[in-house]
Order: structure tokens, then C-alpha cells, then sequence
């Protein structure tokens, strides 16, 4: 063993082989992709770590007994091999997006004859399929008029919302009954905290977006936008951002890049709730935050001429989406069908009867294994609108992914609507229904 040992360590060569051949091994065994191989991959990978520090005390080594050649080129292999590392991980990671990743979920299982089962229906707002000319919504006019003009290259603008300022302080119940109703808002919550989207429409619906990103890439307007309410006055971006007061004067938002465009993201601390803007376009001038400020200040000076009246007129929208959500059968929830097979829409039209949240939660027909539970939950979750009238519904959409299964091999999946009312009583089971679904495959 000692000879061993000290031929390695001696040795300009032999460190740099014994790192790459583990690297090497490690690598395949990931690529394979094959469960029985995954604990030799985690011990290989442990051993690769250890094979470097071998690698690098091989050169300390030559170098204290002054063989400088053997010193200088184990330090040379060290660079080497780092190369080799990087190149090899980058490489597992792109296969990692572009391999296969079939989970097998679905491999043995079989839909169920003589049930009453749905298939998700195409989504009426996915703008693949529609043209804006069916109509759309006063936020994403006038962010399409504003990129349309040439912008230019200064990035200042004024933060000036007092209406909305006002609105969230002097009427903040009926300010948040307002958000919860308008069909131009989509609730949600994340980490305990509040949070509203501002959806944009498409043929009279609004659309759900990840996150509440709205993107268009190609073309001389190229952009990426959200409007988001923080209605509790916490940040929900994992980035950085740049907090300011609203207000008259003027103020130069932090720039960055981003998909090659301009960058910048704004909290606008408005008394009562806090306005996070994001904007990525061709022009440093900030177009789109510009026309974003515009249109709510213009929103919430209509609400503050009369909230009540404006409260119910957001509550009789979300009546009239309701109807349109409902579908032919009138049902209280149906899924959409989204840009892959797994991702899915879900368009709520019902009454919880109190203030509250709803969600889904999913199960596999035949074996009721629980489908995405944590993930499904949170995505699908929004707050509705209510009134002590059982006749009437009030709508909301929101997106999920369904990750257990395999394109191209669908399966029964009974999908429950749950609602959580604010009040801390039990949550219940509001509506459920069978649908033929598919895994998404990244």
C-alpha cells in the first residue's frame, strides 16, 4: 500500500488518470439515466471530489521535494482537469434539459370503462390561437401603443399613483374585495403572503401566465412584463429590487440585461400596498412601466370616484366570466389544455359562499395515488369572490403542471376542488370530476 501510494504521489501522470477515469465513470452512469446505477453515481461522485484533492497534493507533493517538473505539470493537469469538470457537468446539464425523462408513472395503467370521464378543453385566451383583434384588455393596448413608438434612451419616470396609494389605504377592505372580483386580477398566495398578477385578455378572458410573466419575443417589440400587487407589502421576487416611494419625482430605475433587452424591476411603495413592475424591452426608455403606471392610476381613480360601485362592477365581470367558464354543461370547474401535454388550466365558476381560497387537489382513478400535492395545490389555489346567494357563480383561472406520467400515455384522473374559508372552519370539498390527462415530459 505504501508503495502504492508513494507512486502516486510521485508521479506527474498517474492522479490526473486516476480523476479522469472517475469523472469519466460518473459521468455515464448519470447520462444512463438508470435507477440501480444511481448510488454508484453518488459514490463516484464523492470519489471524484477526492481524486482531485489527490490530484492537487500530488502537486504540492513533487513541488516540496523540489521535482519541479513533475510539480509544474501535476499544476498544469490540475487546470486540465478543471476544464474537463466544467465541460462534463455543462454537458450532463444540457442533457439533462434535451434527454429523455419518461417517469414510467403511467407505463401499466389503464383508463377505466363504464366511468363518466372529460377531456380538458382548449384554452379560448391562448394567444396561439386567437388574434387581439377579438379583444383584449386597456393594460395590454396601451403597452403595445407605447412599444410601437421608437423609444429612446432615457430610462427615468414618474412613480405617480396617488389613487391607487389612496384606494389601498383610505379603503383597504373594499380595495381587496375589488382585486378579488376583477377578473383582471388573479389572487394568489405564496409563503403566507398575498399576491395579485395582472392578467391580460384574449378574446374577452383573461389568460393565466407563469408567475404572472407576460412575454412576446421576436420581432422589433420584442418585451417581458409583469404587473404584480404585493398586498401585504412583502416582496415575492427572488431578485433584487429597487424599492421607491410613489410620488412626483421623477426616478432612474437600476438598469440590467436580460434575453438581450433592458432590464429593470420596480417596487413602488404605494401606503397600503406595494407595486412591483418588471420590464425587459429594445429601448432603454422604460415604455412599458411608463404605460403601466398610466393605466392603473387611471384604474383606481375610477374605483376611488365610488369603491362600492366599483366593487360591483368588478363582482358583475366575474359573474359574466363565470358563465362564459362554465362551458355548455355548466360545470362548476373544467381544465384547459396548455402549450405541452401536462400543463393545464383550470377555470373555476362556482359560490364558496364565504371569503376563502379554492385549489385542486388530483388522484390516479385506479390506485388513488396523490398527483403534484404540494405543487398542484399552490398553483391551482386563488382566491374568489362570494355572495350569500347559492344561484350566484363568480370565475378565476390558474395554471398547473401535472408531472407524474408520459406524453403519449394518457390516464383517469379525478380532480377535487377544495375550498379554505378564511374563517379557520374545516375546508370541504366544493365540486369533482374525472378528466383523461397526460405527465408532462421535460
Amino acid at each position: 500500500m505504501k508503495r502504492i501510494l508513494t507512486l502516486y504521489f510521485s508521479s506527474w501522470w498517474l492522479p490526473a488518470l486516476v480523476y479522469t477515469c472517475f469523472l469519466g465513470g460518473f459521468t455515464i452512469t448519470v447520462i444512463l439515466r438508470w435507477k440501480p446505477l444511481t448510488i454508484v453515481a453518488n459514490v463516484l461522485f464523492c470519489i471524484v471530489g477526492l481524486a482531485f484533492l489527490g490530484l492537487i497534493a500530488a502537486s504540492i507533493w513533487n513541488l516540496i521535494k523540489r521535482r519541479w517538473s513533475k510539480g509544474i505539470i501535476n499544476v498544469i493537469l490540475i487546470f486540465a482537469c478543471g476544464a474537463a469538470t466544467v465541460f462534463a457537468f455543462r454537458f450532463l446539464m444540457f442533457a439533462s434539459m434535451f434527454g429523455p425523462s419518461e417517469d414510467g408513472f403511467a407505463d401499466n395503467l389503464k383508463i377505466p370503462e363504464g366511468i363518466d370521464i372529460s377531456e380538458p378543453d382548449p384554452d379560448a385566451s391562448d394567444t396561439m390561437d386567437v388574434s387581439t383583434d377579438k379583444g383584449t384588455d386597456e393594460l395590454q393596448d396601451s403597452v403595445r401603443k407605447a412599444l410601437a413608438v421608437a423609444g429612446g434612451d432615457v430610462t427615468e419616470f414618474t412613480p405617480e399613483m396617488p389613487s391607487l396609494s389612496k384606494a389601498a389605504t383610505d379603503h383597504a377592505q373594499t380595495f381587496r374585495e375589488y382585486i378579488e372580483a376583477s377578473p383582471d386580477w388573479h389572487v394568489f398566495m405564496e409563503q403566507g403572503n398575498l399576491f395579485a398578477s395582472r392578467c391580460w385578455s384574449y378574446g374577452g378572458e383573461p389568460r393565466d401566465e407563469l408567475h404572472g410573466y407576460i412575454s412576446e419575443f421576436g420581432g422589433d417589440s420584442s418585451f417581458q412584463t409583469r404587473c404584480l400587487l404585493c398586498l401585504d407589502r412583502k416582496p415575492w421576487s427572488r431578485y433584487s429590487v429597487q424599492h421607491l416611494l410613489e410620488g412626483k419625482n421623477p426616478v432612474k430605475p437600476l438598469m440590467t440585461q436580460g434575453n438581450n433587452l433592458h432590464e429593470s424591476r420596480v417596487m413602488i411603495e404605494c401606503g397600503g400596498v406595494w407595486v412591483e413592475i418588471f420590464e425587459q424591452s429594445g429601448k432603454p426608455e422604460r415604455r412599458v412601466t411608463k404605460a403601466t403606471v398610466t393605466v392603473l392610476e387611471k384604474e383606481f381613480s375610477d374605483f376611488e370616484r365610488n369603491p362600492e360601485a366599483a366593487l360591483e362592477r368588478a363582482r358583475a365581470r366575474s359573474r359574466e366570466l363565470a358563465t362564459r367558464l362554465a362551458g355548455k354543461d355548466s360545470h362548476p370547474f373544467r381544465l384547459l389544455t396548455g402549450m405541452q401535454p401536462g400543463i393545464y388550466g383550470v377555470v373555476y365558476s362556482l359560490n364558496p359562499g364565504e371569503p376563502g381560497s379554492v385549489y385542486l387537489k388530483a388522484f390516479e382513478v385506479t390506485k388513488g395515488t396523490p398527483l403534484s400535492v404540494e405543487r398542484l395545490e399552490d398553483k391551482s389555489r386563488t382566491r374568489m369572490t362570494w355572495s350569500i346567494k347559492p344561484s350566484e357563480r363568480f370565475g378565476a383561472k390558474a395554471g398547473f403542471t401535472i408531472y407524474e406520467g408520459d406524453w403519449g400515455k394518457p390516464y383517469a384522473a379525478r380532480f377535487e376542488v377544495w375550498f379554505k374559508p378564511d374563517s379557520g372552519k374545516p375546508e370541504r370539498k366544493l365540486a369533482e370530476r374525472i378528466f383523461k390527462i397526460e405527465g408532462w415530459q421535460r
